[in-house]
């Protein structure tokens, strides 16, 4: 199935050559979808934006394309309305032709014909969504940029690019100090006796404003005597932690409370100078408050103290695998194509960073490259001036418009720049945000890019020298922004997206607003928690299966389903209404969460279209049972001779022209516009041209041919989605 709208492109293309010469030489021609059927298919505004350029009245220049289009094979002789509108209309048999040309199907893998990227249009696009962290669960908000995210990525790979799905885990930090702090709790509170339920219990005092400041402090001695008693029993982690760690299988379930139990710990204790409150380290002879427990381990975990930390690597690994095996059962059960082989968590930039050797040196790394290549005056980078300079002792990126301008300001109106580095050589999200950059875009063949810095070279070479990506997208929420109108200006200015053949590689932030409640205010649950997303999955599959036996308890007549069938049906449609209710949004706008609107049977819902599915598929059940006729279905000629019939055929033609369309604005609503929309058309067919009662075989033949282009269009727009079909509902 070829583009049927760059087919249209190419005739007014040369229409134009031929009624305009060199005039029209590299002009666009600007054609699109009609907005009116009425006026014709497609639609060319080309002669009102040539009527300036070339001193000719539009209306006029549009009469001259039209006539050299009188004889397009392709188009009916167009007409000319109003200042200079071109409407063009294809020719029935045409329409007929092209889906004729597509073959039955064959296998899983139908791709209705639509042809792929040339060889030489091929790219490397990498995708960056969902990016949960660790020791945390996903959240309502999560689904916005998994399911978007998904569905890119199956849009780009479906046109035949190289996909590269990337999961930005957080996993480093200094909350990994807490998350490896949960591990020992869990491995100790055998010495107490303590379940997981005591934990949350504890928890829920910890952090209750109301419970009493005395007793509050008595507890928080309590507990801090215990992990000192802990401490005593087994300071190096020889004998309870390392041999616990090396047997342990954590479960989300049980690492998630032991994780919010250390936080009310340290948050509860924080600021009380009171010497009870104080730990000490037997094995190293130091003392600390228990406050600063979990950010003494992350120094350990990141080789920031004199200690080995074996076992602070260890219980980190525990934890992301947790945190992985909650994350993949969401993934199947969303139908998401993330996997393991997917995830670079934030640890792996870190060789990029600077870091400190044995004798306490820095080792440069991506800052020094910022601050050598970006030092003033700077370069230029995505239109704006870029220049690094040490500003308070911290490393900042600052930016300028053309005229000098600052390009972002604060509060004050003051440049507001992009910390990379703090005054104390800390990095920030940023500094691993550009390192991640670095290693996305560059390639040992295809961008070899040019560093100033050795070892940040030879690090870039021992994680594989890059991806080479030609185009980057983060699907990452709108509150991102500033950030990302930053970071991309900053690795476009050190000259790392430039690519040997003189392109440059493309850095897009696919930004989304929030899920909100029936208040219009961030989604949450009564309590003011945030709503888990396998929460909202198991409500929603709930809900659809209730739905589904309401339906059949209702339905007196239709085929009774079998427990195994209702079941499948309200997981598939309730996982379904999800992920579409969130694709069919404009993503750049926030919208309301609302049960009902997404499990309508009506309207542009996962339910009405996977009913619009099943729908032609019982056609075909039918047909097979009552075998009206005996006609060769798949490869019958089409008649389009009611409008309704042309219309559907039209319909269908427009599949690959939204698929580019998807994958060049990145808006996944557009999909789901087009198969709404081709439903409907499907709808207004059926009931206006009879197939299984149609007068004659050859009409018969092409109208259940039609259906089967119908089904399989749906089938695979779906598909594109994430989303599976049902033959039954």
């Amino acid at each position: 199935m070829k583009s049927l709208l760059q087919s249209i492109r190419n005739e007014v293309t040369s229409a134009l050559t031929s009624a305009l010469g060199a005039a029209a030489a590299g002009v666009d021609p600007l054609v699109k979808a009609a907005g009116d059927p009425k006026f014709g298919d497609y639609q060319s505004n080309v002669a009102m934006s040539l009527g300036k350029k070339l001193g000719a009245k539009p209306r006029d220049i549009a009469q001259q394309v039209a006539d050299a289009l009188k004889d397009s094979d392709l188009l009916e002789p167009p007409e000319v309305a109003g200042p200079g509108f071109i409407n063009l209309r294809v020719k029935t048999a045409k329409l007929a032709a092209q889906l004729e040309a597509v073959p039955p199907t064959v296998g899983d893998d139908d791709r209705l014909d639509v042809e792929r990227v040339s060889d030489d249009e091929r790219q490397y696009v990498l995708v960056d969504y969902s990016s949960p962290n660790v020791a945390k669960e996903m959240h309502i908000g999560h689904i916005r940029s998994t399911a978007i995210g998904d569905t890119i990525a199956r849009v780009i790979e479906f046109q035949g690019h190289r996909v590269i799905r990337q999961n930005h885990l957080g996993d480093w930090g200094t909350q990994f100090g807490m998350v490896i702090l949960a591990l020992w709790h869990l491995c100790m509170r055998k010495y107490q006796g303590e379940s997981i339920e005591d934990f949350v219990a504890l928890t829920s005092k910890l952090s209750d404003d109301k419970f009493p400041k005395d007793e509050r402090l008595a507890l928080i001695k309590q507990r801090v005597a215990i992990v000192q008693e802990n401490l005593d029993r087994d300071p190096s982690g020889e004998s309870d932690f390392k041999p616990f760690l090396e047997a342990l299988e954590p479960s989300f379930d049980t690492l998630l409370p032991l994780y919010k139990y250390v936080n009310a710990l340290e948050k509860a204790a924080k600021g009380i100078d009171d010497p009870a409150l104080h730990v000490r380290h037997a094995d190293t002879g130091t003392t600390r408050h228990i406050s600063e427990s979990s950010r003494y381990v992350a120094a350990m975990l990141q080789g920031k103290t004199d200690r080995a930390n074996d076992q602070e690597i260890a219980a980190w690994r525990k934890s992301i695998a947790a945190t992985l095996r909650e994350c993949n059962a969401i993934y199947r059960r969303l139908g998401v194509s993330l996997t393991d082989d997917d995830v670079r968590g934030e640890s792996f930039y870190q060789p990029l960073l600077h870091e400190i050797d044995a004798q306490g040196a820095r080792l440069p790394g991506v800052v020094d490259e910022i601050k050598q290549v970006l030092a003033p005056p700077g370069k230029e980078g995505g239109g704006l001036r870029v220049e690094c300079r040490i500003d308070q002792g911290a490393v900042c990126v600052f930016f300028e418009k053309p005229d000098g301008k600052p390009a972002f300001k604060g509060a004050e109106g003051e440049s507001l720049p992009m910390l990379i580095e703090k005054s104390d050589g800390a990095s920030m999200y940023g500094t691993t945000d550009i390192a991640a950059v670095l290693f996305r875009v560059a390639h040992p063949e295809r961008n070899p890019v040019q560093l100033q810095t050795p070892r940040l070279r030879e690090r870039l070479a021992e994680l594989g020298g890059g991806l080479g990506a030609d185009r980057a997208i983060y699907v990452v929420g709108a509150p991102q922004k500033l950030h990302f109108e930053m970071l991309f200006p900053t690795v476009h200015a050190a000259g790392w997206t430039k690519r040997p053949d003189g392109s440059t590689a493309r850095l897009e932030h696919v930004a989304f607003g929030s899920i909100l409640g029936d208040s219009r205010k961030m989604l949450k649950t009564r309590s003011g928690e945030t709503v888990r997303l396998k929460d909202v999955l198991a409500e929603a599959i709930q809900r659809a299966t209730d739905q589904v036996q309401k339906q059949q308890a209702d339905n007196e007549r239709g085929d009774k389903l079998s427990e195994d069938e209702l079941s499948r049906i309200g997981e598939t449609v309730g996982i379904a209404a999800v992920k579409y209710a969130e694709l069919s949004q404009n993503r750049n706008t926030d919208y309301i969460f609302n049960w009902d609107k997404m499990l309508a049977l009506q309207g542009n819902t996962a339910p009405y279209m996977l009913y619009a599915y099943a729908r032609i598929r019982s056609i075909y059940r039918k047909g097979a049972e009552e075998a009206p006729f005996d006609a060769a279905v798949e490869t019958a000629a089409l008649q389009l001779n009611d409008p309704k019939e042309r219309d559907l055929a039209l319909a269908i033609l427009r599949l690959p022209d939204v698929i580019d369309s998807v994958a060049e604005q990145l808006l996944p609503n557009y999909l789901c516009e087009y198969l709404y929309d081709l439903a409907g058309k499907f709808m207004a067919f059926y009931e206006n041209c009879p197939v299984l009662k149609a007068p004659d075989a050859a009409t018969y033949a092409s109208r259940m041919r039609l259906c089967d282009l119908t089904a399989r269009t749906l089938k695979l727009g779906l598909s594109l989605l994430g989303i599976h079909t049902l033959d039954r509902m």
